[in-house]
């Protein structure tokens, strides 16, 4: 059997293995405009090249001839002529080779046909040229199906034109809609796939022309919108050279970004903003012009490393993470290494504008650092450049998760210097600058402890604003209030047996609260188990139905707090019914304890030291006319201020006070005020409000951060 010893290429296969993504839909029409540059350089006429580009759009040409409005209409097709060298026989049998390498020299990789035929149904040539002293005539059509070539028309001809005219015809829907419509935009993509064609003095004069006879040259567009503002910069991989061009693009709707280039062409694009947030989304000139930065890299190596489809490079991806610090530190060059030096080339060319924002968002970072978290005052003192380099725009929790994350390596690096310096093994001590290391060390230990002196006050405040959120409440938000307020004294769930003095908050009652743990209740909490109930009505929650007993050492007990909540905004009390009078069931408890009738909360009989133990009792409710009928009936003193009760109780060596939630958020502010102040925040910060109904004007201010109502615009 005669079998031709030979390969055969299946167009159609060819095609469906070629990659080209629905984003990337001008990609053929760069490959056909790439073949235009090569033939014109190979016929040695770049000075006076010409590449016409023509627009054909979905409609009939003589309507839209006639229109000014004519791109809202999508490109059917684009047509492609220059006057270069042509099809000559060289070229011809280069373009029937599959992958041919005929202009590797140039990065060509033969694979710009196939490309287009992902995008467009067919490609027709219309080709003169001039082999050996005779002009020749070449004209086919190249579809995805057999072997590809149709309609062929090989002939001498007396036409003194040379040149190629390529129609990418029938865009195929799926990459219509992902190609842009007016002369601008598709200016913009041409000139900056082709940038460094134009920046370096390469590209013959290409026009741009729609249906209507509307037309651009793309070297006019290029001295308009990019030249004059272009900065570049070089850097050393190895061995190898990486240029960066720094462009300003004008009045665009694209974002800064970085071009990475093989052979005088785009390959790979990345979000710029991404590395350097601080350039912002646009930029604005003097002139009030808005514009983005297009930063693209050259080098032999991208040029040997780009791959097949010319769509990426065949490079080791480095993802952004500590795991791969050995692995940036290796000979082989990654994405990730070209990145990161480009990056700091670009740092370094605007060096001055972004210090200038960084310097206004140090400013606004460190006020609101002074102002509203102190407790990360450390990372002004030691990670200024840090703070300088964090995302701009942050405000309120996004801004604290930043700074904890700075403040948290600034712990661990503590650590870790710590460890070197007491590690008596590797003799840190023998060491020529122990003492600048020990110092350093113990500076920095010092200011952390403050720090986190100063978060416990921070948290302290959160809390405040909490309560005071909660308890400004609107009525038909009662029960949500209720729950809120639960959790805010109590973190805990109905059923624990156990409070630690770390589980609640008692502290914005009385500070001689804070360390005490709970001893007992008057009921025990595992009597209060939920139960099926087929009931509407809502149960009383824990806080609200029962008094608290909490003590400062272990037993026998030298004294006694108790702690009784009643139901905000309850309507009255019932002054001849123990049952309902709050005094009278606080007392009955204290009764309860010293006549070892009441258990802790683990079941055992209380011990206290005496009979003379002190208690110290607090009733804290919303005031009423009954509540203040029955306190001035039982002999209780007003409070100056007009928010509380007090009275001592002899028989039972009790102090009580009886006191409104208002009262305890009012005192709780002024304390903790004074300890915010201690921390070095400015003199001039405002205390909060305090609001006997609605919201306070901090928390409202907190709340439209929240749903997004305050931003800025980055410079």
């Amino acid at each position: 059997m005669d079998i031709k010893t030979e390969f055969q290429t299946n167009i159609s296969g060819k095609v469906r293995n070629t990659k080209l993504p629905k984003t990337k839909a001008l990609w053929p029409l760069f490959e056909i405009t790439s073949n235009a540059i090569h033939a014109i350089e190979e016929r040695g006429n770049l000075k006076s090249g010409i590449i016409k580009i023509t627009i054909i759009r979905n409609g009939k040409a003589e309507l839209l001839a006639s229109l000014e409005d004519i791109e809202i209409y999508p490109i059917n097709s684009f047509e492609v002529s220059d006057n270069g060298i042509g099809f000559t026989d060289n070229n011809f049998k280069s373009f029937l080779t599959a992958e041919s390498d005929y202009k590797i020299e140039k990065g060509a990789k033969g694979i710009g046909r196939f490309v287009s035929l992902k995008a467009f149904k067919s490609l027709v040539y219309d080709s003169n040229c001039q082999d050996n002293n005779m002009n020749f005539k070449r004209k086919f059509e190249f579809k995805a199906i057999g072997k590809g070539i149709f309609n062929v028309t090989q002939e001498q001809t007396k036409e003194t034109r040379i040149g190629t005219t390529v129609l990418l015809n029938n865009f195929r829907e799926e990459y219509q809609k992902y190609a842009p419509r007016t002369l601008d935009d598709l200016a913009e993509k041409i000139v900056t796939h082709f940038l460094i064609y134009f920046i370096q003095n390469k590209a013959p004069y290409v026009y741009l022309i729609d249906g209507n006879g509307k037309e651009v040259l793309l070297q006019d567009y290029y001295s308009r919108t990019i030249k004059g503002s272009i900065k570049n910069a070089e850097f050393y991989i190895g061995s190898y050279l990486f240029k960066v061009f720094l462009i300003r693009v004008f009045n665009t709707r694209t974002a800064h970004s970085i071009h990475y280039c093989a052979n005088d062409r785009e390959v790979k694009k990345e979000n710029l903003f991404k590395y350097i947030p601080d350039l912002g989304r646009k930029i604005f000139d003097e002139a009030d012009n808005h514009f983005v930065y297009n930063v693209y890299i050259t080098g032999s190596f991208l040029d040997e490393s780009v791959d097949s489809d010319r769509t990426d490079f065949s490079l080791q991806v480095e993802e952004d993470n500590e795991d791969n610090e050995e692995r940036d530190n290796a000979d082989e060059i990654t994405l990730k290494r070209i990145r990161q030096m480009a990056i700091d080339a670009i740092e370094e060319l605007l060096a001055d504008y972004l210090e200038s924002v960084r310097a206004k968002k140090f400013e606004e970072y460190e006020h609101h650092i002074y102002k509203e978290a102190p407790q990360f005052k450390t990372i002004i003192k030691y990670e200024p450049e840090t703070i300088k380099r964090m995302p701009p725009n942050l405000t309120g929790n996004k801004l604290d998760m930043e700074l904890f994350k700075v403040q948290n390596r600034l712990e661990i690096s503590v650590k870790k210097l710590g460890e070197e310096i007491f590690n008596k093994k590797k003799g840190a001590k023998d060491t020529e600058n122990f003492q600048e290391k020990y110092t350093a060390y113990f500076e920095k230990f010092n200011d952390l402890g403050k720090a986190n002196l100063a978060r416990y006050i921070v948290h302290r405040k959160s809390v405040i604003d909490l309560l005071d959120k909660f308890i400004g409440h609107d009525k038909e938000e009662n029960f949500q209030t209720e729950d809120a307020l639960h959790n805010i004294f109590f973190s805990m769930r109905s059923e624990s047996d156990e409070i630690s003095y770390n589980q609640h908050n008692l502290w914005l009652i009385d500070e001689r609260l804070s360390y005490h743990n709970y001893l007992a209740s008057d009921h025990s909490f595992k009597s209060k188990k939920p139960t099926k109930s087929e009931s509407l009505d809502r149960p009383e929650l824990l806080i609200f139905k029962d008094a608290f007993a909490f003590v400062e050492d272990d037993a026998p007990h030298n004294s006694y707090s108790i702690v009784e909540f009643k139901r905000p905004e309850r309507k009255g009390y019932a002054g001849k019914s123990s049952d309902k009078n709050p005094v009278d069931q606080l007392i009955k408890y204290i009764k309860k304890i010293r006549a070892n009738k009441a258990t802790d909360r683990k079941g055992k009989a209380i011990q206290f030291v005496g009979p003379n133990v002190p208690f110290h009792a607090y009733i804290v409710a919303d005031f009423n006319k009954s509540l203040e009928e029955i306190l001035v009936g039982k002999n209780f003193k007003k409070y100056p201020d007009g928010m509380g009760y007090f009275k001592f109780d002899d028989k039972y060596n009790a102090h009580i006070e009886v006191i409104t939630y208002q009262k305890v958020l009012k005192d709780a502010k002024n304390r903790n005020k004074i300890l915010f102040d201690k921390l070095g925040s400015p003199t001039n910060v405002p205390m909060i409000n305090t609001p006997i109904k609605g919201k306070s004007e901090n928390n409202k201010r907190s709340e439209s951060r929240l749903n997004g109502k305050e931003r800025s615009e980055s410079h």
